[in-house]
């Protein structure tokens, strides 16, 4: 099979496993477990995706025998990264290279800059690429988070710049038991119309064009964590974005969902008290609590808490690999602030509108990078935030114990 149809081969078969994953997900949150079917095309789109790793494993094989035989020495010294090592995943990617490196690349989902080192050897001043390091095969990442607040909320998608809808505002029931003849009470019921604009979550690294050509495992390494950088944003922005300018109308400072303290629960309440207070609140408003948000410090606490006998209260109860407190998922997350906590009718209460989904684009349009041999890799996501019924959530505020 030649390269190229490989590549594209490789690319198809690594979507349809990362959507067979992303509905297995789904149905494991709202079924309980994952249909047998879904599990059955895993599988066997995981086998193909298996084979297709090993006939490129071949060729990489075929490459590094082919570079070994026609490599030029390089005055004691040898270039430690091999043809091979340097090949690239994306379909994106090769298209980008094929065309030969002008204008943007086409978007693909999921992955700054890096300068190459040099090192003073007895040939002067030299790449340190030149000298045979021992080199890690993989990169030594930073900690990504694993849950996000669109995990608890629907994900709808939208062709528009503008989501506009109806919410109510107010509801008198006057409903009473009327005697023959009586007149019958009058109930209240009140709406206004509300529009949210779409709104852009972006941010952008240098990097030089060596790189998209020579390493584009460091490359594809950048562009996950560009990825990763606009979710961090977006948990902040769906949670405490103000609404003004460029930033989302967030739950958390939506001045029309409940509230709750703990200091104003029973004496004796602890953390988990609290939060089961809280979710009452939501619950004698008729929405059923769905989800939790929570700082790592704070659930810390919950986990920890234990009685006069030293025996911890609360053990970790997972679901399908998600934590879980009064029968709800938790997301613990450093989005939210330590101190306070968000629950309510997730499903119910709001839902998120992917105009464009994350994706990456590169350019080497941006100023004068043209003339340096510099490239932006741009990644960028345009959402919106609707927040349908206020009442379905309630802020927690871990201020003070109740006092005694």
């Amino acid at each position: 099979m030649e390269l190229r149809e490989l590549a594209r081969y490789l690319d198809e078969a690594f979507r349809e496993v990362k959507t067979l994953v992303e509905r297995q997900e789904h149905e494991i949150r709202t079924l309980g477990a994952a249909r047998e079917e879904t599990g059955r095309r895993l599988d066997a789109a995981t086998k193909r995706l298996d084979e297709l790793a090993q006939e490129l494993q071949a060729v990489r094989t075929r490459l590094d025998a082919s570079e070994a035989q026609h490599a030029r020495p390089v005055v004691g010294y040898t270039d430690a990264k091999s043809l091979g090592e340097r090949f690239v995943e994306s379909d994106a990617y090769k298209r980008y290279l094929e065309g030969g490196m002008t204008g943007f690349s086409a978007p693909f989902p999921v992955k700054s800059f890096f300068t190459k080192a040099t090192l003073t050897s007895p040939l002067g001043t030299v790449p340190a690429y030149l000298f045979p390091a021992e080199r890690l095969a993989e990169l030594i990442a930073l900690p990504d988070r694993v849950q996000r607040i669109r995990d608890l909320l629907p994900v709808n998608r939208t062709t528009t710049g503008v989501i506009e809808f109806v919410r109510e505002t107010g509801f008198t029931n006057a409903a009473a038991p009327v005697a023959e003849g009586a007149a019958k009470p009058e109930s209240s019921l009140s709406f206004e119309i509300v529009s949210t604009s779409v709104k852009t979550i972006a941010h952008y690294l240098p990097v030089t064009r060596q790189i998209i050509a020579d390493a584009a495992q460091l490359q594809s390494y950048i562009e996950n964590r560009l990825i990763v950088g606009l979710k961090l944003t977006e948990d902040r922005q769906i949670l405490y974005g103000d609404g003004t300018g460029p930033n989302l109308s967030g739950i958390m400072t939506d001045p029309d969902i409940q509230t709750y303290s703990w200091s104003q629960g029973q004496p004796g309440d602890t953390k988990v008290d609290a939060i089961r207070r809280a979710m009452t609140k939501a619950r004698v408003a008729e929405y059923p609590v769905t989800g939790l948000v929570l700082h790592p410090n704070d659930w810390e606490d919950i986990e920890l808490l234990k009685g006069s006998d030293q025996h911890y209260i609360w053990v970790r109860v997972e679901d399908g690999g998600v934590p879980r407190l009064w029968r709800v998922p938790v997301v613990e997350t450093t989005a939210i602030n330590e101190g306070e906590f968000l629950t309510g009718a997730f499903s119910l209460g709001a839902a998120i509108w992917d105009r464009e989904e994350a994706a990456i684009r590169i350019s080497d349009s941006h100023a004068d990078y043209f003339t340096r041999n510099l490239y932006a890799i741009l990644a960028e996501e345009r959402i919106a935030l609707t927040v349908y019924r206020p009442e379905a959530f309630v802020r927690g505020v871990f201020d003070n114990p109740p006092a005694a």
